[in-house]
């Protein structure tokens, strides 16, 4: 989804809506009507908005200050419609340094963000949302203050730090916490609904959707309500309910072509739309909504919509059998990823840059404080017998000061990079080598009782060769999820290889571990396997062994055991949980597969 375009559409309309709670109460004149018209357009039908503009261009030579901010203002906007990018960031930096007003520097400042972001200037982009930022205390317009907001969102969107654009989503719906149906809070929900998906969290994004369509409408943000069943729509397909979203797609389609704006999410819905047609085995209807959605996004330009309808075209031919102009695609897509994974490349550079540089100039700052308090200190007791211990002492804080803020630094960077080097990177579990040191640890304390098990899952193999690596991964992951949410706090799970799991379970009894096993598998059996995009089972198999506390036990001979008790739990049918005893002899449920 291409959420930055959509979010600065949304952006766009607060945007001149701020624009204008900042016109002066002046008597009207053919200026100001003028202005209310331009805007109006920009707002509903901006290519006709080169009429007024036109007739406000003769009259310049009458404009007041006020009405010359808002030509300017109404302007940019238009400049950034037309996607002439440059002409509106030299526009906006030949008038910005005249301004003093906070809310109207702030509709000056989103216009550098947003043509900046537009034209891949990151950096700049990013200096100009911080700016913006730094200016809402002092601004009292509440549209002003959620065009500040809705530019930070659609930034950090464009670059992909979807939890710090959530932050500045709920900052928007907080800007009228008492009323409901305002245009701000339609405006805030649909962000909250949109990044809400694009972060994974499907359920929460699908109970927004309601709220967020009354508010919407309430507020006469019909093309936002638009936007907002779209993205349900689309997500409907995503998850495999290839009928419902097409039930659903098709008059979003229709009421696209009627309103006559919004392309890229027209192309969005038709992407969605050829998928799911293509799933279902309609080969023409896929063709004929790829191939719009396709010539859509190589009219805008948009090189993450060409990535992804280019993709989707060539799934399309491959399945007509039409090889050779799957093949066109293809080289047609991995063009297009390359050019989208060096974008990107730039996008994380740019992020990092200006936020070790916010970081550093917040530490410069922090550091000048405390070298005055310590002047002070020095002025105060320059007269006494100590005065040379005492500046020499401030000189050796101000450079601990700096050596521990380096130090820290050094720090959270080790342990990133530590962090990084202990996790699975598929299952977001420990690896092997990490789950071993946790386990060997537990195992080290004599006085206390320490359970492992072992799990793997039944029929791995099949799966893989049945529906595809893609799909085995879905069900490591989700599988991996499935069982954290049911481990105490002090477990430790990890990957030890391919498809089988260890689970160090501290203080817990073999009863207690083989209820919380119990648990696991049986949440991992009741898997919805269809959000994969097929429908199959999913059982695992669990080994326990236990070593008392004073016990003789070490973790390797533990990992031996529980192994024995897995491959029993295999033998005996699968599905099902089996206890290591000492004598040899194996305690399982009886459980059957279903």
């Amino acid at each position: 989804m291409v959420m930055g375009k959509r979010i600065r559409a949304i952006a766009l309309l607060v945007c001149a809506l701020g624009c204008c709670s900042l016109a002066l109460a002046d008597a009207p004149n053919a200026v100001d009507a003028l202005l209310d018209e331009s805007l109006a357009l920009i707002i509903s039908t901006p290519e006709k908005a080169s009429v007024p503009f036109a007739k406000l261009q003769a009259l310049r030579g009458t404009f007041t200050p006020a009405q010359n901010h808002r030509y300017h203002a109404h302007y940019a906007k238009y400049l950034g419609w037309q996607g002439r990018h440059e002409e509106r960031i030299a526009l906006v930096q030949s008038i910005i340094g005249q301004v003093t007003s906070p809310s109207r520097r702030a509709s000056l400042l989103y216009d550098l963000v947003d043509g900046n972001r537009a034209l891949g200037h990151y950096e700049s982009a990013l200096q100009a949302m911080n700016e913006s930022i730094l200016l809402l205390p002092s601004i009292d317009s509440i549209n002003a203050k959620a065009l500040v907001l809705n530019g930070a969102v659609s930034l950090l969107t464009t670059l992909r730090a979807y939890d710090e654009a959530l932050v500045f989503a709920e900052r928007i719906i907080a800007l009228e916490p008492d009323k409901t149906g305002t245009r701000t809070q339609c405006h805030g929900l649909i962000n909250k609904v949109e990044l809400n998906y694009k972060l994974g969290n499907r359920q929460l994004a699908e109970s927004l959707v309601p709220e967020t369509v009354l508010a919407c409408d309430a507020s006469k943000e019909h093309m936002t309500t638009l936007l907002v069943k779209s993205l349900a729509a689309i997500d409907l397909i995503d998850s495999g309910q290839y009928a419902k979203g097409i039930t659903t797609s098709l008059p979003l389609v229709q009421q696209f072509q009627t309103v006559g704006t919004g392309s890229n999410w027209l192309a969005a819905v038709e992407e969605a739309l050829a998928r799911a047609y293509l799933k279902t085995g309609d080969m023409e209807r896929a063709e004929y909504f790829g191939t719009q959605a396709y010539q859509r996004a190589q009219a805008a330009k948009d090189l993450d919509w060409q990535e992804k309808t280019s993709e989707t075209m060539a799934a399309v031919k491959r399945a007509q059998g039409q090889l050779t102009a799957a093949i066109g695609f293809y080289e047609i897509n991995l063009a297009f990823k390359k050019k989208a994974f060096d974008d990107q490349q730039q996008k994380n550079l740019a992020y990092q840059r200006v936020k070790f540089e916010n970081q550093d100039k917040a530490n410069q700052m922090a550091l000048l404080e405390q070298k005055n308090k310590n002047l002070n200190t020095e002025k105060a007791l320059q007269h006494g017998k100590y005065q040379n211990l005492v500046l020499l002492l401030t000189l050796g804080l101000v450079a601990l000061a700096i050596l521990g803020a380096s130090l820290v630094r050094t720090l959270r960077q080790k342990n990133s990079f530590r962090k990084s080097a202990q996790i699975d990177g598929l299952t977001q579990v420990s690896n092997r080598a990490h789950f071993t040191e946790c386990a060997q640890k537990a195992f080290n304390n004599k006085d206390s009782v320490v359970s492992l098990v072992l799990f793997d899952m039944d029929f791995f193999k099949k799966i893989n060769d049945t529906y595809g690596h893609a799909t085995g991964d879905w069900v490591l992951k989700t599988v991996c999820h499935t069982v954290k949410r049911r481990l105490p706090k002090d477990a430790c799970m990890g990957r030890m290889g391919g498809e089988e799991f260890a689970i160090c379970l501290p203080t817990f009894s073999a009863e207690e571990t083989r209820a919380v096993a119990e648990r696991c598998r049986k949440a991992i059996a009741t898997v919805d396997s269809r959000h994969s995009g097929f429908n199959f089972q999913m059982t695992a198999s669990f080994g326990i062994a236990t070593r008392d506390a004073n016990g003789s036990f070490s973790f390797e001979q533990a990992l031996a055991a529980a192994d024995k008790a897995l491959y029993f739990s295999k033998n005996e049918g699968r599905n099902r949980v089996t206890v290591y005893q000492h004598s040899d002899a194996f305690n399982h449920d009886a459980a059957q597969a279903r």
